[in-house]
């Protein structure tokens, strides 16, 4: 407790100094070292953390004013009747008593302290409360220094610790048990005293019995689940050892986290199989809008994230191929899943459309790859990365991929559960729908559902009491900071794929060994591009890991994309994927042969139609299932007209020989011809 009076020296501002007067809430302070007057207010001097008194303070503490509060009945009747015997001899009177009461004469303070207590304790041994002189002492000097809270008998206010009488280096084992049991399976409690005994025998310390380890086990264990289940215990120790905060955006796409994980649901892949697909996310944490959602099979790409970018900024009816694929659905799907045009326009145009400033994502690799990073620099956005194995740090969406399981995935046919224990006797033999089938469901329940739905977490000053849906907190919001949509074109798509740097030749351009050409390469052939480093004179290519059959070049002078396409594409049975082209070169690379042009080409086709081995089953999945990074072109005159190719059937490869062959270095060689 902090006070001041006139003439205190006291420590203020790196100075010492004397309270010479006083003026209303001002003090005047004369400095010792140079008689300097200085006016402060007295509660300025007060709060200032510079300020010390030479002397301690003459009030009492009001750390124990509260003592009594913490007692059993019992022993708080006996504080208060002590508390009445040691005010009477220190103030005459009893406390309570009324102004002008006049003491007994025993305790008339004109009397010395020692006949005062004298008189007490004569008067307690008449009512059998007898006490010694030097017991009354004590509680006389415990009132003084702690006030009432003194008088209390310290074993009822004595802190009990963990351990008790135990010895701490023995607490410090079973500490060290119970922490070891995050990522261990889990056990049992005697198992932990097994251990502790063991441990403790080889540092010959004493060990108390297994009661007592067992009460210790039950006060350290706590909300760890040491001996739980092990999905929660993980769970628990990944808590952070502070509460959790509060994040507050203002406006619509200040903070915006984006996670993927996999969707609790089995659907049907191209070839008849099923398996499960993974959900990409991108949510708004002011209005707890979903910027947009992507399914992929099997696992996402760089390429993924980067998409999921140019999906949240442009609206659905402006995403090139969306509304032929919302035909599809609609034609393929039972009547009443998906609603009329009407009522998807209007629940559509209700959904805003937020442009991202700042994402917080994880550290999987892909969205710490150069591919999303890239796609966020170029829309000028900030990236926040997570702490490593820390989803505290983007909870909102974490919570809500539990909506989405909650609300949407539970009422499809084929869906799992969250785990084993509630999954059913065979859901993928329930699955129905195809990715994008799902695709379009959850695009439709995002926009009529989640969006207007109430949320917990979304409150207006104006109504604290009334929780808002993500469509009434982005109109409360958007008025204080209003945003301008950007929608993107098939140029802006394309410069959000992966790039790399390739020379053009005579021929064209080697992409990992295959060659593609276009008849806009005329000018640039064997032609530096003049980019400098990383270029280094090479031209800028991007293309789409998915769709293997084209690739974008960048015409720096003229400002546009050329669509070059492999030569042998004519060829395909269907588009394929970087996967399905590492698989068919690893099938010929173990024959030992010479990648010929006709020999890739009909391992592709195999692997798209007939794959074997997982490997190449996964490979073809993910091809068929994905769609492309790239809007198709719009119907209209092409600036750049190829030849018309004469339809050619696809070239079969007789069954091969498989046999195994010293392993030589062999020059670099065009794969991509067609040869005898």
């Amino acid at each position: 407790m902090k006070s001041v009076r006139l003439f205190d020296f006291i420590q203020f501002d790196a100075g010492s100094w004397q309270v010479v007067a006083q003026d209303g809430p001002e003090l005047a302070l004369k400095n010792l070292a140079t008689n300097r007057i200085r006016r402060v207010p007295v509660a300025d001097l007060l709060i200032d953390d510079s300020y010390l008194p030479d002397d301690p303070p003459s009030l009492l503490s009001l750390d124990n004013a509260a003592a009594l509060e913490t007692l059993s009945p019992g022993t708080r009747d006996g504080v208060l009747a002590l508390h009445r015997h040691v005010h009477e001899v220190l103030h005459g009177i009893p406390p309570g008593s009324l102004p002008g009461t006049n003491p007994k004469p025993e305790y008339d303070l004109a009397n010395p302290l020692q006949v005062r207590i004298e008189a007490k304790l004569t008067e307690l041994a008449a009512r059998g409360m007898a006490m010694t002189e030097r017991t009354m002492f004590r509680h006389i000097a415990e009132y003084r220094a702690h006030g009432i809270g003194g008088l209390a008998d310290g074993r009822a206010t004595r802190q009990v610790s963990v351990a008790g009488r135990t010895d701490s280096r023995v607490l410090a084992l079973v500490e060290a048990e119970v922490s070891g049991q995050k990522d261990a399976s889990t056990g049992t409690r005697s198992r932990v005293i097994a251990r502790v005994r063991a441990a403790a025998a080889k540092s010959d310390l004493a060990v108390p019995s297994d009661a007592t380890l067992y009460r210790i086990l039950k006060k350290i264990e706590g909300s760890r689940h040491p001996f739980g289940n092990a999905t929660t215990r993980r769970t628990q120790g990944n808590r952070p050892d502070r509460p959790w905060g509060r994040q507050s955006p203002s406006r619509p796409g200040e903070l915006v986290e984006i996670d993927s994980t996999p969707m609790d649901l089995m659907v049907v892949y191209p070839d008849g199989s099923s398996g499960r697909v993974d959900l990409t996310f991108a949510l708004d944490i002011a209005t707890r809008t979903p910027l947009a959602a992507i399914l992929r099979p099997v696992a996402t790409k760089a390429v993924d994230a980067a998409v999921l970018l140019a999906r949240a900024m442009t609206p659905l009816p402006m995403q090139p191929g969306w509304d032929a694929s919302l035909s599809y659905s609609r034609s393929v799907l039972p009547p009443g899943m998906l609603p009329r045009d009407e009522d998807m326009r209007s629940a559509i145009a209700a959904k805003p459309v937020i442009v991202p400033e700042s994402i917080t994502v994880d550290r999987g690799k892909v969205f710490v790859g150069s591919t999303f990073t890239a796609a966020c620099e170029r829309l000028q956005i900030s990236i926040t990365k997570a702490a490593p194995r820390t989803p505290t740090d983007k909870p909102h969406i974490e919570r809500f991929f539990a909506g989405v399981n909650t609300g949407f995935t539970q009422y499809l046919a084929g869906y799992t559960g969250p785990n084993v224990v509630r999954r059913g006797k065979d859901p993928a033999a329930e699955a129905i729908f195809t990715l994008a089938e799902v695709q379009n469901l959850l695009d439709w329940w995002l926009v009529a559902v989640w969006q207007n739905r109430p949320h917990p977490g979304l409150r207006h000053p104006a109504m604290p009491k009334k929780d808002l849906t993500p469509n009434e907190a982005f109109a409360a919001l958007a008025s204080v900071a209003p945003q301008i949509p950007v929608a993107l074109t098939r140029d802006d798509y394309i410069a959000l794929l992966p790039v790399e740097w390739r020379s053009i030749q005579a021929y064209g351009i080697n992409f990992h060994g295959l060659h593609y050409d276009n008849p806009g390469f005329h000018p640039y052939r064997c032609v530096p591009s003049g980019l400098p480093s990383p270029a280094d004179g090479r031209w800028e290519v991007r293309y789409d890991p998915y769709r293997l059959q084209s690739i974008y070049v960048r015409d720096h002078k003229k400002g546009q994309w050329i669509e070059a396409k492999w030569t042998l594409s004519t060829h395909l049975v269907g588009p394929f994927s970087r996967d399905v082209l590492a698989a068919a070169k690893k099938a010929i690379d173990r024959r030992g042969e010479t990648v010929a042009g006709r020999d890739l080409l009909a391992e592709i086709n195999r692997i798209l139609t007939a794959p074997t081995g997982r490997a190449e089953r996964q490979a073809t999945q993910r091809t068929h299932t994905t769609p492309s990074a790239v809007p198709e072109q719009e119907a209209g005159p092409d600036p750049i007209t190829e030849p018309t190719a004469t339809p050619v059937a696809p070239i079969r490869a007789p069954d091969p020989v498989i046999v195994e062959f010293p392993r030589r270095r062999r020059h670099g060689r065009r794969i991509d011809l067609l040869e005898d």
